[in-house]
């Protein structure tokens, strides 16, 4: 007797049913097993079946080597997970149409405190340049980066993210054993590494323009905040964030000068009430504060600590939030460079972090 996931597998990667149909099935007759069991009379009493389409799925179904298929598909890379696992995300079970299931390879995070970072494929040098900062500076303070491994802004925030050795995932609109871009080989390979890349697309299936509009549902879903990078007044970035904000997320955006046809997408949507990133410490700063310290994993119990009277004088000067080390020095009469040997000590120590360039948080 095969198991539940052979069973998955077969309901996943089954092309007689439209993507938009699995998932009434899986509501209808609870599991992949009852419809892979179910009599004619019973496909077409779900109302989801004609008597010719349930005819021609059981001749189908007939031909299927369950267990066979299955086994193929463990001897590869990759892995599945769909709404009947418990795994399953449940940012994207609360959405409307979402997918029974979805390939990956790497490993799957557990999409808490994450943000996507979208925008045009052909963008300029600086924004380039901010979506790898953002997706950096991001990865660093414990978010996962999600966008869609597209050229442009998707790549660069995907290289900021693995460049900060944090964790990034790419949905992608194809197959997730398919490359696409096909230059962004060695970048798929560093994302499953810190990471994953997962489509709700058949393997093998090709990266077809009317795949990307579908795939971005689940970009959002799976993000707390959607940041959007340049784009242009009909976009995929603009539909991204219109799908955000139906499911209730906070849109980013990055503003651009009047008449730039990258940023014409991005100044409706500032104003429609998006928010504004007109600087990124500022907007680390309001994240943080919102999320508090994401990737914190330790408590230190500073009474124990053997620390000196300047240091402790030092420490209760910083807070759990972001302090640059220019505000300690004005609270105080210590020089920058004693303080700097200070600061070095209580890092060491486990006592406060550096987030960012010259700011500090203090851990508990």
């Amino acid at each position: 007797m095969s198991n539940e996931l052979a069973f998955q597998y077969w309901f996943l990667q089954n092309e007689d049913i439209s993507y938009g149909k699995k998932q009434k099935l899986i509501e209808y007759f609870y599991n992949s097993f009852n419809i892979y069991t179910a009599s004619k009379n019973e496909l077409v009493a779900s109302m989801l079946f004609t008597e010719t389409e349930a005819e021609l799925f059981i001749k189908n179904r007939s031909l299927y080597q369950v267990d066979k298929a299955y086994e193929r598909f463990c001897q590869s890379p990759f892995s599945f997970i769909t709404t009947e696992d418990p795994g399953y995300p449940q940012k994207l079970a609360n959405i409307y149409d979402n997918p029974y299931g979805l390939f990956y390879n790497g490993n799957l995070p557990a999409f808490n405190h994450c943000i996507a970072i979208v925008g045009a494929r052909r963008c300029s040098a600086y924004g380039k340049k901010l979506a790898f900062e953002l997706g950096n500076r991001l990865a660093k303070e414990g978010f996962t980066i999600i966008s869609g491994m597209a050229r442009g802004i998707d790549t660069h925030s995907h290289r900021g993210a693995i460049e900060a050795s944090g964790k990034t995932v790419a949905v992608l609109g194809c197959g997730c054993d398919v490359i696409y871009p096909p230059e962004n080989h060695l970048i798929y390979e560093e994302i499953v590494q810190n990471g994953a890349v997962m489509s709700e697309y058949q393997m093998g299936s090709s990266p077809i323009a009317q795949n990307f509009p579908r795939r971005n549902r689940i970009v959002s879903a799976l993000s707390d905040i959607v940041i959007v990078i340049e784009a242009r007044e009909k976009s995929g970035s603009l539909i991204t964030a219109d799908l955000a904000l139906d499911q209730g997320k906070d849109i980013y955006v990055v503003p651009g000068r009047i008449g730039d046809s990258l940023s014409e997408g991005c100044n409706r949507l500032i104003s429609q009430g998006a928010g504004i990133i007109y600087n990124v410490d500022a907007f680390i700063n309001e994240i943080l504060e919102r999320y508090g310290k994401v990737n914190q994993k330790r408590t230190v119990v500073n009474q124990r600590l053997n620390i000196s009277r300047e240091e402790k004088k030092i420490l209760s000067l910083f807070d759990y939030y972001p302090k640059s080390l220019s505000t300690i020095m004005e609270q105080t009469n210590i020089d920058y460079l004693n303080l700097l040997s200070v600061v070095y000590s209580l890092e060491k120590q486990g006592l406060i972090e550096e987030v960012f360039k010259n700011n500090y948080v203090k851990f508990s």
